[in-house]
């Protein structure tokens, strides 16, 4: 009779084992975070600039309406 696996891991060993696994994938997950969070730093970057770039043009336009008067 061949004993199993699991029935011969101490409860310690096993714990051990099961909170390496859990830190590996956690590990996985929080770079996948890191990564679309720079993502969506890169495209609020963009944004910000359009943004910026439009109140420019759209003060500029009012400064040359208002010289024109």
């Amino acid at each position: 009779m061949t004993m199993n696996l699991e029935q011969s891991v101490s409860p310690e060993l096993r714990v051990a084992i099961e909170l390496e696994a859990h830190e590996k994938e956690c590990a996985i997950r929080y770079q996948s975070v890191e990564n679309q969070l720079a993502v969506l730093d890169k495209r609020m970057w963009r944004l910000e600039a359009m943004i910026m770039g439009s109140t420019v043009i759209i003060v500029g336009l009012a400064a040359s309406l208002l010289m024109r008067m």
